[in-house]
């Protein structure tokens, strides 16, 4: 079935607002999904399609590599769809520049495949790590993150503060642990600021590439933010309760937002990988044959929805 691909996630996440849902304001406790086979975290906008399908583990495996691991997909099953990034060798944008007549092709080129949860295959034993994490070293381990963040920011705390970032200072400004509801509040409510702070143009200098007015703009550095916030929760395995999402207003607000641009929801997963990569502190490298998830570069995603059709 021919789809487009921006539309396709974009109706998923639609779906879920108008449950009363919001998909990055969820329970990350199984940790961030993962291929069994490759040992590969999927990336970008894979973590939130991935985490729609409700199941409880994080392993995820294609149809043949559940047969090549001895197992099989039970009767009945349906995959789940995932967005990987087939990335050109400098011989390939050589040829396709030359045949085009451009000087810069993008350097990578989507396209779909199909996968099924562990929970859906018999046959294939549950690695021992596939539990949920201990609080207590959530917490630890969310603390050390925040430590260890490269050219971090000056982190404020104060009693009287709303969770903030200002560019100009340079500054997060949040309030005290103790003053949330719980642990995951507050490192929610910092990896979202933080999130904000990468955009800086000592860090990634994100707000050079952001297209759109100014309403726009502040659209989606705001989902930035959030899918930063929730890949990093994600990668911890922290509970991110969503009171604010339930708000009726709240949610209205982001369908518009996704009804108006279905391109926003791919591009802002993109821009938050990278933000969370820069947080955590790694960089991982793509390879040719496309990473479990591997977000594109902006440059690659294309200026209008109705330009990419993918086989799904």
């Amino acid at each position: 079935m021919n789809a487009n691909i921006y539309a396709t996630v974009t109706d998923r996440i639609l779906k879920c607002l108008d449950a009363g849902v919001i998909p990055w304001r969820k329970t990350w406790r199984t940790g961030l999904p993962k291929n069994l086979m490759t040992g590969r975290e999927y990336r970008g906008i894979n973590i939130l399609v991935l985490s729609l399908a409700g199941y409880g583990s994080r392993y995820w495996l294609t149809y043949r590599q559940a047969f090549g691991m001895g197992g099989h997909v039970r009767k009945g099953e349906k995959a789940t769809p995932v967005v990987y990034w087939k990335w050109h060798t400098a011989g390939d944008l050589k040829r396709l520049a030359e045949k085009a007549g451009k000087a810069a092709p993008p350097p990578c080129y989507p396209f779909v495949n199909a996968v099924f949860n562990l929970d859906q295959i018999d046959g294939v034993a549950q690695p021992a790590d596939d539990v949920p994490a201990e609080s207590a070293d959530c917490v630890e381990s969310a603390e050390q993150l925040v430590s260890c963040m490269p050219d971090r920011p000056e982190i404020i705390h104060g009693a009287s503060l709303e969770p903030a970032y200002c560019p100009s200072l340079d500054q997060v400004m949040i309030p005290n642990i103790c003053q949330f509801e719980n642990a995951g509040e507050y490192y929610g409510a910092l990896f979202h600021e933080l999130g904000h702070s990468t955009g800086h143009p000592k860090r990634l200098n994100r707000r050079a590439e952001a297209e759109g007015d100014r309403q726009q703009k502040y659209s989606f550095e705001e989902l930035v933010a959030e899918f930063t916030a929730a890949f990093l929760c994600a990668h911890l395995g922290i509970d991110t309760p969503d009171h604010e999402a339930r708000q009726a207003d709240y949610i209205q607000g982001w369908a518009e937002v996704f009804r108006r641009d279905s391109r926003i929801l791919l591009r802002a997963a993109s821009a938050a990988q990278k933000a969370a990569d820069f947080i955590r502190g790694t960089t991982p490298a793509h390879d040719s044959a496309g990473a479990d998830g591997q977000p594109a570069p902006m440059e690659a995603l294309p200026a209008s929805s109705q330009d990419l059709a993918i086989q799904a």
